[in-house]
């Protein structure tokens, strides 16, 4: 029996129109998924490399005209009017006529496949990821996420084969192995594999409420008045990431200050007013707190037991704003 490889296709979350893109090293036409575009005078099979809610880059043999409108047929039964936006012999981008639901487009792919065989490829994404090594967590940038694993962008020198927990807005932690680090960019696999019935029903949330922004980085202060603990006189700095979670999910924040009965902290997930979270500072075992004031992406949310000096003194020895 042939075995029947993963689609190599890029599935993209974001909006961008396609462009035409240098093929990666190694790059297969073997395992990507197949269409056929269809024109008054043409049918022609091609393989779909990349594909966004904008539109898809196309690999055939027929030599297209940039303007002409055609019919994209995907293999589950899905129809999608378009033109071509570009061609240079061998691809080809296709520019949809109207916004395409890509998790909706994955969701078809996967039910005309046996459940045994369903797995989702390779999804483009751009989300801030927790990532821990050892006692050193920072943000990181995703890149792109499967079932097996997850590419990133980061500052941490990696290592290949060392030990990472990885942590997603509105997943639960995620161990995994990195398997190549180059120039600020990494691969990980993870030590279990994402089902799809995890990983599907996540990747529709993050397309359905696309996070606000990505969290600023910890080394910047905002020394903005309106808002904040930046004039109360008991307020430490920390400028720290951290993990909040609401009910069963968690998120990634970043801790700018705090009092012994306050927290302000920014995160690109929307909580609302009275939201109860759970806090978690590297190295401590957390909080509960509550959210009392919102602005844009950041929080003020008040502790229910107030911390005691020395939560305080381990949070942030030596380092009391003056």
């Amino acid at each position: 029996m042939t075995e029947v490889l993963a689609s190599t296709t890029i599935f993209s979350l974001s909006g961008e129109l396609p462009t035409a893109l240098p093929s990666p090293a190694g790059d297969s036409d073997s395992a990507l998924d197949t269409a056929h575009l269809v024109g008054e005078t043409l049918r022609e099979t091609c393989l779909i490399r990349r594909f966004s809610a904008a539109g898809a880059i196309l690999r055939l043999a027929a030599q297209l005209e940039s303007g002409d409108a055609y019919i994209l047929e995907l293999k589950n039964g899905q129809t999608i009017a378009g033109t071509i936006g570009w061609s240079d012999g061998e691809e080809a981008g296709f520019v949809f006529d109207h916004s395409i639901d890509v998790v909706g487009t994955l969701a078809r792919n996967l039910a005309i496949l046996p459940a045994e065989r369903r797995s989702v490829p390779r999804v483009e994404i751009h989300q801030t990821v927790s990532l821990r090594r050892g006692n050193n967590m920072e943000f990181a940038r995703m890149r792109d996420i499967s079932q097996t694993g997850v590419g990133i962008e980061t500052d941490l020198a990696l290592q290949v084969d060392d030990k990472v927990q990885l942590a997603f807005d509105g997943l639960r932690p995620v161990e995994g192995v990195v398997r190549w680090a180059r120039r600020g960019l990494a691969g990980i696999h993870f030590d279990e594999e994402l089902g799809w019935q995890t990983l599907m029903p996540w990747l529709r949330q993050v397309q359905s409420h696309p996070t606000r922004r990505a969290l600023a980085s910890p080394t910047i202060h905002d020394e903005d008045k309106g808002f904040g603990l930046l004039t109360d006189k008991q307020v430490v700095r920390l400028n720290t990431h951290a993990r909040v979670r609401e009910g069963v999910r968690w998120w990634n924040v970043l801790v700018r200050n705090l009092t012994p009965t306050l927290v302000e902290f920014e995160a690109s997930a929307a909580f609302a007013k009275g939201a109860q979270l759970w806090l978690s500072l590297p190295g401590m075992p957390g909080w509960p707190t509550s959210v009392i004031e919102i602005e844009h992406n950041r929080y003020l949310a008040e502790f229910r037991l107030p911390l005691r000096p020395h939560e305080l003194a381990i949070l942030a020895p030596g380092r009391l704003a003056s």
